[in-house]
C-alpha cells in the first residue's frame, strides 16, 4: 500500500500561531460537544450537527469547521476524547489551491493563504492534494496536510 500524499505547510510566524490556536479551539469545541452529546444521550446525526454548530459558535469558529467537527465528534463517540492537537480532516471544497505552492484554508480568523512545500520528485505541476480530502496535522511543531482516507 502506498503511503498517503502529504505537503509540508510553511506558515509565517503569525499564521503558525493562528493554526495552533485554530486546532486548540476546534478541539475544545469538539470536546464540549462530545460531553453534551454523551450527557444528553444524543446519537441522532441531525441533533449532533446542531450541537456541534452551537459549540463552534460559542468558541467563535467559522462555519467552515461545522462538517469536519461534526465528523470528528461522531467518530469520537465510538472512541476516546481528543488530545490537545489532533488531525482535522477537510473536504476538498474547503481547501483552495491558488497555486502549486499555496493553499487557502480555513482558520479561526477566517481563510488564510499559506505557503506549502511538496516534494518535486512527485513530478506534477498541479497541487498533489487538489480535489482530495486532506487532514491538517500538527506534529513536532510543524504542520502538514496529509491525504485522508475517508470511507
Amino acid at each position: 500500500m502506498a503511503s498517503p500524499v502529504s505537503v509540508h505547510l510553511i506558515p509565517d510566524p503569525d499564521q503558525h500561531d493562528l493554526l495552533v490556536t485554530t486546532l486548540e479551539r476546534v478541539n475544545k469545541a469538539c470536546n464540549a460537544a462530545r460531553i453534551r452529546a454523551i450527557d444528553g444521550k444524543i446519537s441522532n446525526k441531525a441533533e449532533l450537527r446542531t450541537l456541534v454548530k452551537e459549540e463552534l459558535e460559542r468558541f467563535k469558529l467559522p462555519a467552515a469547521f461545522n462538517v469536519p467537527s461534526a465528523d470528528r465528534v461522531t467518530q469520537s463517540l465510538k472512541g476516546q476524547k481528543f488530545g490537545a492537537f489532533q488531525a482535522l480532516v477537510f473536504a476538498p471544497a474547503a481547501l483552495k489551491w491558488s497555486a502549486s505552492d499555496r493553499v487557502v484554508m480555513p482558520t479561526a480568523a477566517g481563510k488564510r493563504t499559506v505557503r506549502v512545500y511538496s516534494d518535486p520528485a512527485m513530478g506534477n505541476l498541479r497541487p498533489p492534494l487538489e480535489g482530495k480530502f486532506a487532514a491538517l496535522v500538527y506534529r513536532n511543531g510543524e504542520f502538514e496536510l496529509v491525504e485522508a482516507d475517508v470511507s
